[in-house]
């Protein structure tokens, strides 16, 4: 060991390094395992509390929860629990990129980063709960980053499991008053729902480099929490968070743990979508408010007719744009883009489905998906009607759900619903997908249901439709996946429930 941990005993095969953290039950220190030559970070409970036996089975119970959630990439590795010397340590992963609230100390990070990190921290507390393992404390400092910028949840040293008896003595509230729940500053209650909030807390800070609440001093912050009401994020000077992002945050933030998003991804998948919308003209709030007292949207008539019949080949997805796709991927829709258009003029019959980045426009369109309108369509009318009609009150809508605006939205896609009548041509699957899609951006995700599963029926682009549906069903309570509390979604077993169009800065 070193001159710079001389007090510090441990087992002979570590040797240590440095000095990490502390906090307040327990102290962190780099050191050397010479049996397996890799550096880790090992946890020792402070020694004020080697006398206190609630303090002793706490750091045990952190050792047992964090271990069982060890196969998850998103949470910190315990390699050993033991005890020497009377003084219980853990062995855990070592993370050699800081933690999240360095990442702050330094500005405000890129938000790609920012939504990376906070999928990364919604994958782990959402497997935690499910093991019925609360975290308690979430925060930037117990998010910490590997040389890869790996986000690792840690410290689960006031974690609770759930079947276990609860060590937290009454009146004692454990966490920290920037990122405490409402819940927690009242009695020192806790579950998933109060983890969704700090994470919610996080949210907010990451992307606009300030917290919802001012105040400084842990009952300031408590009272803040139990009483106030948030500041919007896209009010933050500076902050350039489009309003767009306030009612998903908003919801994050809610007083009420029951009102809340009903797990962490959906909360960050639903961020990920308000974000890739460009900024509004008006708050989010007041679109919302002006939703909700809207009169309900009626349900079209189901079509009686079949779908049409398709060529052979792959059904064409989704193309996406965002924080993922490069300029080579835009080279690439250019090219799309101009192969479709010399396609259409030779009349080379039906394609398949193309989405906007392929259709020649006066504006710029939003790549999104099975809402976005295609090129040809104007052609296909049959029984729909006066296709160029539906087709531009379709466009009209789709550009108020691109300008942030999707209340707005509705009323010129219900037009160009109730105009198809029965078909199933694309450009009404477009106007059904998009209507779907405005309601539950606008807080109607009820009303949302029957339109997307009616487009659910028509066989283009099924799998992301399906993965909007089941977003509407998760904010509207009704979800088939778990009860809206699973991650995974999209009505059909196709993985995550992203949605078309999510993660563009």
């Amino acid at each position: 060991m070193n001159a710079s941990a001389p007090s510090i005993d441990l087992p002979p095969r570590f040797r240590v390094q440095r000095h990490v953290a502390s906090g307040g039950m327990a102290s962190v220190w780099a050191a050397e395992d010479a049996t397996l030559g890799r550096t880790v970070a090992i946890k020792l409970l402070a020694e004020q509390f080697l006398s206190d036996a609630t303090a002793a089975e706490r750091f045990q119970r952190e050792a047992r929860a964090a271990a069982s959630l060890s196969s998850h990439p998103n949470v910190v590795t315990i390699f050993d629990v033991g005890e020497h010397a009377g003084r219980p340590y853990i062995v855990m992963e070592y993370m050699d990129g800081g933690s999240l609230a360095d990442v702050l100390r330094a500005g405000r990070p890129p938000r790609a980063d920012a939504l990376r990190w906070l999928e990364e921290a919604a994958g782990a507390l959402d497997a935690a709960h499910e093991r019925g393992i609360v975290h308690r404390d979430v925060k930037p400092a117990n998010l910490l980053l590997d040389s890869r910028r790996r986000l690792a949840v840690a410290d689960f040293g006031i974690a609770r499991v759930g079947v276990e008896q609860n060590l937290t003595a009454t009146g004692i509230v454990l966490g920290t008053a920037a990122y405490l729940s409402p819940e927690q500053a009242r009695d020192g209650s806790a579950g998933p729902a109060s983890d969704r909030y700090a994470l919610a807390v996080v949210a907010y800070e990451l992307l606009s480099g300030a917290r919802p609440f001012a105040g400084s001093g842990f009952a300031a912050q408590a009272r803040a929490h139990l009483e106030d009401e948030p500041v919007p994020v896209s009010a933050q000077p500076g902050g350039g968070v489009p309003a767009s992002a306030d009612p998903v945050l908003l919801r994050g933030l809610h007083k009420d743990p029951d009102a809340r998003w009903p797990s962490a991804a959906a909360f960050v998948q639903a961020l990920e979508g308000a974000l890739g919308e460009p900024e509004p003209t008006q708050t989010a709030e007041t679109e919302v408010a002006a939703a909700r007292a809207a009169p309900p949207v009626p349900v079209p008539p189901r079509r009686t007719v079949p779908p049409p019949p398709r060529r052979p080949g792959p059904p064409p997805g989704p193309v996406r744009t965002g924080r993922r796709w490069g300029p080579m991927a835009a080279a690439l829709l250019g090219l799309l883009a101009l192969a479709g258009l010399v396609a259409a003029l030779a009349g080379g019959g039906d394609e398949g489905p193309r989405t906007a980045a392929e259709r020649p426009r006066s504006t710029p369109a939003r790549t999104d998906g099975p809402g976005t309108p295609a090129a040809g369509t104007e052609e296909q009318a049959g029984e729909a009607g006066d296709t160029a009609s539906i087709a531009a009150l379709n466009d009209e809508g789709f550009r108020l759900i691109n300008a942030g605006q999707p209340a707005e939205a509705i009323a010129p896609l219900q037009q160009a619903v109730e105009r198809c009548g029965d078909s199933t041509e694309l450009t009404c699957a477009y106007a059904l997908y998009n209507l779907g899609h405005a309601l539950r951006l606008a807080g109607r995700p009820a009303e949302a249901i029957p339109i997307l599963e009616r487009r659910l029926e028509i066989p283009n682009q099924q799998d992301v439709v399906a993965r909007e549906l089941e977003l509407a069903r998760q904010e509207a309570g009704t979800s088939t996946e778990g009860g809206g509390d699973d991650a995974e979604g999209g009505g059909s077993g196709n993985g995550k429930a992203k949605g078309p169009g999510k993660g563009k800065d």
